[in-house]
């Protein structure tokens, strides 16, 4: 008697399955980010990162008022991400702190906590 599928082969199915996974949820979060950015001229919707194992240091100022290029850069990043591994999604504005403690008509209950509260419940 032989394996149709080695048990090898199962194991690696599961773990891209997982990395799949992962990637899926950070694509979510960074989305939720993005969308419930508050809009002015673009540069704090730009300022949304995503990095691969250590946090960005330096905050990087751009414009993006749809906010697809910033989605476009993240998922490109996210890409390489492997389950096990440190994903951040973070911002470096100046203003990054008043906007999610309420300093915003457009975003008074922020923008981070209401993502991550949306796509913990979302992936229970």
């Amino acid at each position: 008697m032989s394996w149709t599928n080695k048990p090898t082969n199962f194991a690696i199915d599961v773990l891209k399955d997982a990395d799949d996974h992962l990637k899926k949820i950070v694509g979510d979060t960074l989305q939720q980010v993005v969308v419930r950015s508050p809009v002015m001229d673009g540069e704090y919707r730009a300022s949304h990162k995503v990095t691969i194992a250590s946090p960005q240091t330096t905050y990087e100022k751009g414009f993006d008022l749809s906010g697809g290029t910033t989605l476009a850069e993240g998922l490109k990043v996210a890409s390489t991400a492997k389950i096990g591994g440190l994903v951040y999604i973070q911002t470096l504005s100046p203003y990054g702190d008043k906007l999610e403690n309420g300093h915003s008509m457009q975003a008074p209950n922020g923008v981070y906590a209401l993502s991550f509260q949306l796509i913990a419940s979302k992936y229970k």
